[in-house]
């Protein structure tokens, strides 16, 4: 039975690591994607 519950603790606690690190992961890459760069461009007043 402590086995079962250590089991049991340890995938919790596994999870829980596992979900704060892809949480972590997503919020930095969406953070850089979602930077857009606006290039200059000069359009012609006549033409």
């Amino acid at each position: 039975m402590k086995t079962k519950n250590y089991l049991i603790a340890v995938a919790i606690f596994g999870g829980m690591l596992f979900t704060a690190y892809a949480a972590n992961t997503i919020n930095l890459d969406g953070q850089q994607s979602a930077k857009v760069e606006r290039s200059t461009i000069k359009v012609p007043t006549n033409g």
